[in-house]
């Protein structure tokens, strides 16, 4: 017998130092890269109207010129993808793309908070990955995204110079709006344990535009709940959109909404990581080992279920009423509040004395909400329900005394629960309306105290002096 044999081509590699260039018009940024087993490069992709990229072979470097003007008579386009190809020894061949964009930067590292609203597509971002947001510093060594709603919502994220930085793109649908979401992007240290993490809600709502507010009782509250890309029923895609995420109280980092409009398997809806692959919610019960504060701020993926022990606290030791700073007339805001900078969670008061516009009437079940008013302004608030202390599944129906119905897949009739400052001895407050379909009848009543585990909405007031 004979065999002969022939040797498979050998492979290579090639790694940009960065994953993302963004530049002036008329700059040159020079980026690095990596590779191994690389006999002879070339540029094999560029954004129309580039120039060539200068390739540095013996210092690894290419230098990247955008042009000076993108008009009628260059058709150069402002973003697009640099491809650096190599020969590998034996004939095949390697390749990196770095993605290079003329585009605005907004560096919100002077605004600390743990939750930043981003409403400019095509926006390089940075926010400060090295302070929490009462300034207490972190030993930060690299960032990635724990989890987003849609994938590649965040793209092109890295740690530069000490600050998170990323893109947020155009709507594939629609190149005029931002690419709407949320997420999560955490912040690791060396040894790769997430140490601290912040909510992105990429947008098109701006709270500083006419009619993005109102004022009920003296405070200034946001439209919209804190995650909604929208606040209105008109049709079962904005009722989804309206919905925003869910907060356990005390606790800074949200959990994603539900998957359907009327919430009806009480599930949430598809998380994705940085690289496109699905995250999944997970469900610990509370103990001395998970319900800690340390815990949850190192597991922002992890719903802490409420047990007897602790009251249905999430928390098992190290309880405190002031963990969203429970006194209305604190202007500074606690370092758990999930609000954004400038703003901090609504208190109480802001609730008071509101009342249903309108009178209940059968097909006001299709409506997943009120609208509410203080006799002077009025807000619409999505019926969005709990997640459950006991379990995290979303429920958004009302059960009243004896319960009548019980399964998510009724979803109606609907209840809306948004939390606030204040606590009641062992519990948290809550703003609580809901509509009861068997009879047509509707209430609202306020500061009703609910375990400290439920996952609620949230509605942020401007902070005093911002």
């Amino acid at each position: 017998f004979f065999a002969s044999c022939s040797k498979d081509k050998e492979s290579g590699t090639i790694a940009f130092d960065s994953p993302a260039v963004f530049l002036n018009a008329g700059d040159a940024v020079t980026v690095g890269f990596s590779a191994s087993n690389i006999e002879s490069f070339s540029i094999t992709g560029k954004p129309t109207g580039w120039s060539d990229p200068v390739i540095d072979a013996a210092n690894r470097t290419i230098t990247v010129i955008s042009p000076e003007k993108f008009d009628d008579d260059n058709d150069a386009v402002k973003s697009g993808s640099v491809t650096l190809t190599g020969k590998v020894h034996g004939g095949s061949t390697a390749s990196a793309t770095l993605f290079v964009g003329v585009v605005d930067s907004e560096d919100l590292s002077g605004k600390p908070a743990n939750s930043y609203l981003i409403n400019k597509k095509e926006t390089n971002y940075l926010i400060d990955a090295m302070y929490k947001g009462d300034l207490t510093e972190l030993a930060t060594s690299s960032v990635d995204v724990v989890w987003q709603s849609r994938s590649n919502l965040i793209q092109y994220l890295e740690l530069k110079d000490g600050k998170a930085s990323f893109y947020i793109g155009a709507d594939s649908d629609d190149a005029t709006k931002i690419k709407q979401g949320n997420a999560v992007i955490g912040a690791y240290d060396a040894d790769g344990e997430l140490i601290w993490s912040w909510h992105i809600w990429a947008t098109d709502y701006d709270p500083d535009a006419e009619g993005g507010t109102v004022d009920f009782n003296g405070y200034t509250l946001m439209n919209r709940n804190l995650g909604a890309l929208a606040n209105d029923n008109s049709t079962t895609d904005k009722i989804l959109a309206s919905y925003g995420l869910y907060y356990q109280w005390g606790r800074k980092d949200p959990f994603i909404g539900p998957n359907t409009y009327q919430g009806s398997e009480g599930s949430g809806a598809s998380m994705y990581s940085g690289s496109g692959s699905r995250v999944y919610l997970k469900m610990s019960e509370s103990s001395a080992e998970t319900g800690t504060m340390e815990y949850a701020i190192r597991n922002p993926l992890v719903f802490i279920t409420g047990v007897a022990d602790t009251d249905n606290d999430w928390l098992w030791s190290g309880r405190s009423d002031q963990l969203w700073s429970a006194d209305d007339n604190v202007a500074d805001k606690s370092v758990n509040d999930p609000c954004p900078y400038g703003w901090r969670v609504a208190p109480s008061g802001a609730f008071d004395n509101l009342a249903i516009v309108g009178t209940p009437a059968v097909g006001d079940e299709a409506k997943y909400g009120w609208t509410l008013t203080d006799g002077n302004a009025e807000s619409f608030f999505i019926g969005a329900g709990p997640r459950r202390y006991d379990n995290g599944k979303i429920l958004n129906i009302y059960n009243p005394l004896p319960k009548v119905r019980s399964d998510a897949m009724e979803a109606q009739p609907w209840e809306g629960l948004y939390w606030t400052t204040a606590v009641s001895r062992t519990q948290a407050a809550a703003l609580h309306f809901w509509f009861e379909k068997l009879d047509t009848s509707a209430g609202i009543e306020n500061s009703v105290p609910y375990a400290r585990a439920n996952g609620l909405q949230v509605r942020c007031v401007k902070q005093q002096g911002r």
